[in-house]
């Protein structure tokens, strides 16, 4: 019985001594999934212009806005400010906030939105197919939930169109706004 001790003590020392197997070895942070490498083409300054067509919110009218997109927590999420800029025509310019991530489980691209007016969306997208990224889903806006698609179209790479779309109850889309944007040079550093 007292070897039998020992041989438990000795065999306990070994596996405190013994290294860990690499699979025990600590993981370090994790990473951001490779598909968020498809949004940096956003990344930067763009000017845009177009129009916002008429809607609940007032007529018809012209747009001038400008929209900032950077990188955020380590490049899980892509943040992009919009903001319009107010003129005679443009009485009450619009604002948005729109955070964009990758859910590997589903494969998809989800983001969330908000701006000036109340509302909140929240929309998914495969990626990109051939030059168009489109987001689709729902959002909550004056008290009433419905579908939203938001459409980018590369032009070049220091240009793009946007369109924005709602879904009516009847199922049909319509188109809320239209912008064309310019990417800002990069300041020299």
């Amino acid at each position: 019985m007292k070897n039998a001790g020992r041989l438990v003590t000795a065999l306990a020392a070994l596996l405190v001594a013994a290294p860990l197997p690499a699979e025990d070895k600590p993981m370090g942070p994790p990473k951001p999934a490779p598909e968020m490498s498809q949004l940096g083409y956003f990344e930067g300054t763009w000017h845009c212009a177009g129009k916002a067509f008429a809607s609940p919110f007032g007529p018809e009218h012209a747009t001038v806005g400008v929209a900032h997109a950077q990188m955020a927590l380590d490049g899980f999420r892509l943040v992009i400010h919009y903001d319009e800029t107010k003129t005679a025509a443009n009485a009450m310019p619009y604002r948005a906030l729109q955070v964009v991530g990758y859910d590997a489980t589903q494969k998809v691209f989800d983001s969330v939105c908000f701006d000036d007016f109340g509302s909140a969306c929240t929309q998914t997208t495969q990626g990109w197919k051939g030059g168009a990224l489109v987001f689709e889903g729902t959002a909550l806006m004056m008290g009433q939930k419905g579908g939203v698609r938001d459409t980018f179209t590369k032009s070049s790479g220091t240009e793009m169109t946007h369109k924005g779309e709602m879904q009516g109850a009847d199922g049909k889309w319509t188109a809320t706004d239209e912008e064309t944007c310019h990417r800002a040079a990069k300041a020299a550093k």
